[in-house]
């Protein structure tokens, strides 16, 4: 156990350091892009197959699949929050019932994986039109780093990933999954870009959030077909690879974007 825990707090600590870096160094656009990236639920459901099999860990990722829908209104509430008040409390709090409220809704079900694969589609395009007129934000100044900073990113986002693995034994495979698919990468990030950068750049990330979570869809789905068959080691880069790819195809229009203003910007 001393082993996976290590293993979880580096790959947590590495995954939370990368997008702090993104976020305030390159573009929050692309952060928020990343942050829909399978990091927080690669981390839970190869735990969750290391731990408890690799059949707890594919019907755990069918779970995941619904739990995005949950995920996306954790987002969405924060989102509109921060527009009607400053205050890191009431975004927090809001978008954690948020949460709730729809993972509840689907702890009482019992999805098959093509219903499962459905609802994460329809909630994923229908919230990728509801923020797609997120205004932009760049910073001027990012803030440098300091090692109190970068303490209190790791501390958050490794609390997080430890308690929601550490849930599983306790509340079973259906809410295991809808845990998994929470933002565990993109709270910590949220929060405290939130209170050193203002709202406005934490609705620049969250904006652009729903389009990376197609690269989540094409994971758990993977992971739900080929754990069982070729194990969680396997299973898990299999899935990485699909993941990327979607990723790759979603995100080539912000990089371009990117790459187009830094070359502008050294003429």
């Amino acid at each position: 156990m001393t082993v996976l825990l290590l293993y979880k707090i580096f790959i947590t600590m590495f995954a939370v350091l990368g997008l702090s870096f993104v976020a305030e160094k390159i573009s929050a656009r692309l952060a928020g892009l990343l942050s829909g990236y399978p990091i927080g639920t690669a981390i839970i459901l190869h735990f969750y197959g290391l731990e408890y099999g690799a059949d707890f860990a594919a019907e755990a990722a069918i779970y995941n699949l619904c739990g995005l829908l949950a995920s996306q209104c954790f987002a969405y509430t924060y989102y509109r929050v921060t527009e009607r008040t400053a205050s890191l409390f009431w975004p927090s709090l809001l978008a954690l019932g948020g949460y709730l409220l729809p993972a509840l809704m689907i702890s009482q079900t019992k999805p098959s994986r093509p219903a499962a694969l459905a609802l994460a589609v329809f909630a994923t395009a229908i919230f990728c039109i509801l923020l797609r007129k997120h205004k932009m934000k760049k910073l001027e100044t990012p803030r440098s780093w300091s090692s109190r900073l970068i303490a209190e990113r790791l501390f958050f986002t490794a609390a997080l990933v430890l308690l929601v693995t550490e849930l599983a034994d306790i509340v079973g495979s259906s809410w295991a999954g809808i845990f998994s698919a929470f933002p565990v990468a993109l709270y910590p990030l949220v929060f405290l870009l939130h209170r050193e950068s203002g709202p406005e750049t934490v609705r620049t990330l969250l904006g652009n959030f729903p389009y990376g979570l197609w690269s989540v869809i094409a994971y758990s789905l993977t992971v739900s077909l080929v754990y069982p068959i070729y194990g969680v080691i396997w299973g898990t880069l299999f899935g990485f690879s699909v993941a990327t790819a979607v990723l790759m195809i979603v995100g080539i229009k912000p990089l371009l974007n990117y790459w187009k203003d830094q070359g502008q910007r050294s003429l």
